[in-house]
Parts: structure tokens; C-alpha cells; sequence
């Protein structure tokens, strides 16, 4: 299917989106830093780890050197405050383990299928974000 990049995730982060990727039949490769984007075929998606502190600076070099590319940011533990982050740091989607087919399938799929990333969020981007600010400032979470 897709060719799916894996970039710095932690290893056991990694082996779980692997192996639902693989079941998917995506090509998988993993990388270390964003210059290694560069040295074989060139991914169709990154994903990047929402768990490391400066993932905002990762996929602000991705977007800066790779502005076509979509990233999902991924994390071990499901955060809508994160989600909502890293949509507005410019990440095409956000997910948290435990990784499923269908839901690695559906984000894969929107991820390739989504408008070109280095525009501006779409109405309907927009409205989402502005509608979780407003759910979470309800609920509280800080």
C-alpha cells in the first residue's frame, strides 16, 4: 500500500504501530532524525512520537523541510489537550495506543487523502479545533 516512516518513536511504541502497519500492508521504515528523511525512498507519511517533550520542534523541521508530507503524532496514552496541540502545531492527526487496524487504517487513509499540509487548516479543521478549545475549557481540563 503506503510507504509509512516511522521517525525517533521509543522502540515498544514503535513494534506496536509496526506490526498493525504491517497487517495493513504498509511498507515500514524507521528512522532516527528528520535529515534522515532524505537518504532512501521517501515516505508517503511520518509518524512522530507526541510522548517526546519536543515532538512541536520535530514537526516544525518536518513541516520547514518537508511541507507536502503528513504527520501523525502518536502517543502512548490517548490526550484530547494533546490531540488539540498537536493539530494546531501543524500535524495532520493525532493517535494513542493501543493502536488498532481500523483505526491505523482510517488514519492512514485521511492522512494520504487530506489536503496539502503546508496549508492553512481548512474551515472544517478549524471548526474542530475551536470546538475542542470550547469542550475542553467546559470540562475543565487544563
Amino acid at each position: 500500500m503506503s510507504r509509512v516512516t516511522l521517525l525517533g518513536l521509543p522502540e515498544d511504541l514503535g513494534n506496536q504501530l509496526t506490526r498493525v502497519l504491517l497487517e495493513e500492508s504498509h511498507q515500514v521504515s524507521r528512522k532516527l532524525y528528520v535529515s534522515d528523511l532524505g537518504r532512501g525512498p521517501k515516505p508517503c507519511a511520518v509518524f512522530i512520537s507526541g510522548d517526546n517533550l519536543d515532538y512541536r520542534r520535530t514537526l516544525s523541521l518536518l513541516r520547514e523541510s518537508h511541507p507536502d508530507l503528513p504527520v501523525v503524532v502518536v502517543s502512548r496514552i490517548p490526550d484530547a489537550k494533546q490531540w488539540l496541540d498537536a493539530l494546531d502545531a501543524g500535524a495532520t492527526d493525532y493517535c494513542g495506543a493501543p493502536f488498532e487496524r481500523m483505526q491505523v487504517r482510517w488514519i492512514v487513509g485521511s492522512a494520504l487523502a487530506g489536503p496539502a499540509r503546508g496549508a492553512p487548516p481548512s474551515r472544517q479543521q478549524s471548526s474542530l479545533l475551536r470546538a475542542g478549545r470550547i469542550l475542553q475549557s467546559a470540562l475543565g481540563s487544563h
